[in-house]
Parts: structure tokens; C-alpha cells; sequence
């Protein structure tokens, strides 16, 4: 077991020698290109959200509001342990 890990390890940094790094100004160029797209991303969606919220909000607004009464307030119920009752049959 500990053979094909070691020959797997080897293999590994073999491979990782054969693959072509980017230079220093790639990886920056790179970085700052991914941030850029990242920012101008969230600027979208930040505005579309905007947009569907005053729009939701505008048509919701059109909409009369049904006006609560007290009579529609569920009342509280009280329930005491006492008021539980379990019938339980024997199983044979």
C-alpha cells in the first residue's frame, strides 16, 4: 500500500515539472481582470435586484390592503396536559 503512494507521489511531481506556469505579470494581469468582472457582476445583479424590489414593490402598492379586524385574530388556546388523552391497546 505504502509502494503505490510513494509511486503515486513520484508520478505526481513528475508531471507537475512537464506543466507550464504562468509568469508573474500573467497571473496578475489575470487577477485583476477576474476582480474587475467580479465587481462589474455584482454591480448587475445588486441593480436588478433593485429594480425587481421597487417594481414588486410598486405593484404591490397598486393592490388595496385587505384592513384586519379583530374578529379575524386567532385567539390563544389553552391546553393542559390533563386534557390529552391516549387510548393504547396491548400488542400480543
Amino acid at each position: 500500500m505504502i509502494k503505490i503512494i510513494i509511486k503515486f507521489v513520484k508520478e505526481a511531481i513528475r508531471e507537475l515539472h512537464k506543466v507550464t506556469w504562468p509568469t508573474r505579470p500573467t497571473v496578475i494581469r489575470l487577477t485583476i481582470g477576474v476582480l474587475i468582472v467580479s465587481i462589474i457582476f455584482a454591480i448587475f445583479v445588486g441593480l436588478v435586484d433593485l429594480g425587481i424590489t421597487k417594481g414588486l414593490r410598486g405593484l404591490l402598492n397598486l393592490v388595496p390592503s385587505k384592513q384586519t379586524t379583530t374578529s379575524t385574530i386567532p385567539q390563544s388556546i389553552d391546553i393542559n396536559p390533563d386534557d390529552i388523552q391516549i387510548e393504547t391497546t396491548p400488542v400480543n
